[in-house]
């Protein structure tokens, strides 16, 4: 059965790309679950709106909600101790590519900062560029691209995991809103579920309030790269097929 969590942070998210204006086809959302290991995963892409099929540069999302970070979230809404809280992994991959030459990737890199957007108090962390190079055909001319991924994770607001002898956790939103606080007593048979839709309905807002920069610093970050001077190959043809 799906986490009502899982798929508020998915909603969440495709709201704040949604509202930033950025080209995203139904089509390229995609929902998994691992049948082995019971992870769930979610992942998109979005693009500059006017930027070509392909598109120059582009953005890949994804979010995954492992097996234990589930269990652990099971428990906390049922009151019982967490050693780890839970936490959503997401990833966000720039591509820029249909590059007719090898990128500098100093110059590519000074598009990109070190740090991406802080996520409930964690930001993420830029990993190394990766430049692909392909031919079409034999004797043909190379096409590059570079990618440069994003990672890190949206833990569970510290005080949601740090309750003691029961006490309510009033939750409080990144304006300083305070959320009406919910208790952790020990539930009888029957209460998890409605003590599970509890906590998820107070934590939709922290979610939805915390995801809300990422849509935006995704757009912005794809301008600063469109806006670099690559060596880019012509738009394809009508009729001719996307490598």
């Amino acid at each position: 059965m799906l986490d009502h969590l899982f798929l508020d942070t998915v909603g969440a998210l495709r709201a704040a790309l949604d509202q930033s204006l950025l080209d995203r086809a139904a089509q390229d959302d995609h929902l998994t679950s691992d049948l082995l290991t019971g992870d769930l995963a979610w992942e998109t892409s979005v693009s500059l709106p006017g930027d070509g099929d392909p598109p120059r540069v582009s953005a890949d999302v994804s979010l995954d909600w492992p097996t234990w970070s589930q269990s652990a979230w099971r428990a906390l809404a049922l009151g019982e101790p967490v050693e780890d809280p839970p936490e959503i992994g997401i990833e966000v991959v720039f591509r820029a590519q249909r590059l007719a030459s090898r990128p500098a990737l100093g110059k590519v890199l000074s598009a990109l900062p070190p740090d991406g957007p802080s996520i409930g108090g964690d930001s993420l962390a830029r990993s190394a560029p990766v430049v692909e190079e392909a031919y079409e055909e034999e004797g043909g001319p190379a096409e590059f691209a570079v990618e440069v991924a994003y990672e890190g994770g949206y833990r569970l607001p510290a005080e949601a995991t740090a309750h003691e002898g029961g006490e309510p956790w009033a939750g409080e939103l990144p304006d300083g809103t305070a959320l009406p606080a919910w208790g952790t007593r020990k539930l009888s048979s029957g209460d998890g579920q409605r003590s599970r839709a509890a906590t998820t309905r107070q934590l939709r807002a922290v979610t939805e309030a915390t995801l809300s920069s990422l849509g935006a610093w995704v757009a912005s970050t794809l301008v600063r790269l469109a806006d670099l001077d690559l060596d880019y190959l012509p738009p394809p043809e009508p009729d001719e097929e996307p490598s």
